[in-house]
């Protein structure tokens, strides 16, 4: 099923206005980067903006201009989607009960994954492809060492690319878009943030649609005891309830695991 929290249309919203500003940011960059490669000495072009714009910069040839402003980027994204673990687990909660929340020592993602297997949302028909993952935690893994080199390893990072430039077939090059999969640390470019933000778009709208809250609480709101109404005609009391939930989250039934209003009118 399709099921969306505020918190999915929040990072929507959030990636949009990052991306509007990423992109012409990377205009400018480029523009700048290929000023100073044409130059007799990019050190004292760098010193001459630098003095012209105020802003201090310090020259450092060992990491190339591109590559650290890709990883900005990335963590950028990465960012925005960890906020987006925070609001949903928010959203959840608000629903129900049963608390849960984050500790330290592993990934959100993971936590988040483990959650929602621990609540059989998970099966044949309803799951989170290994690529969506594997493509994720490699970004992450880009972003710790942006943030901070000393708490990984290059030798981390390959074995994460590895894993996830595997799933890269001609289905997914074309579905996204790209030319090829994750690059290496050294070979990142601006077709991997664009990947990592389409990337957490799916995974975030995946996880939405699997942490759907308890059927028992969406049983308790007034809109749907409303329809009890209908109660005599099953077809027009699920139609109603589906259509409440449409309205509300963005509800879409799309195979036959869909069994969330059944749930819900099964605690009625």
């Amino acid at each position: 099923m399709i099921f969306k929290y505020k918190a999915y249309s929040n990072l929507l919203r959030d990636l949009g206005r990052a991306d509007y500003v990423i992109e012409l940011s990377e205009i400018a960059a480029r523009d700048f980067i290929k000023q100073m490669n044409e130059t007799k000495s990019p050190e004292e072009f760098l010193k001459e903006k630098s003095q012209l714009y105020g802003i201090l910069v310090s020259y450092d040839s060992s990491n190339t201009f591109q590559n650290q402003i890709i990883l900005g980027y990335i963590a950028t994204v990465y960012h925005l989607t960890e906020n987006f673990f925070y609001e949903l687990q928010s959203e959840y909660n608000q629903f129900s009960s049963e608390k849960w929340s984050f500790v330290s020592g592993k990934t959100k993602l993971d936590q988040v994954i483990t959650f929602i297997k621990n609540k059989g949302r998970i099966n044949h028909k309803d799951f989170i492809d290994d690529y969506l993952i594997d493509t994720f935690s490699y970004y992450h893994q880009l972003r710790v060492f942006f943030s901070h080199k000393s708490t990984t390893s290059e030798n981390e990072i390959k074995n994460k690319w590895k894993k996830a430039h595997a799933h890269y077939n001609e289905v997914l090059l074309n579905k996204y878009r790209i030319n090829s999969g994750p690059k290496i640390l050294n070979q990142i470019d601006f077709e991997d943030f664009f990947l990592f933000t389409q990337i957490s778009k799916e995974l975030a709208l995946k996880i939405s649609s699997l942490c759907y809250p308890p059927a028992t609480e969406l049983a308790k709101k007034k809109e749907i005891k409303k329809l009890n109404k209908y109660r005599s005609n099953k077809e027009k009391h699920y139609q109603g309830i589906e259509n409440w939930l449409k309205t509300e989250y963005g509800f879409v039934k799309e195979n036959d695991s869909d069994i969330l209003v059944d749930e819900i009118i099964a605690e009625l």
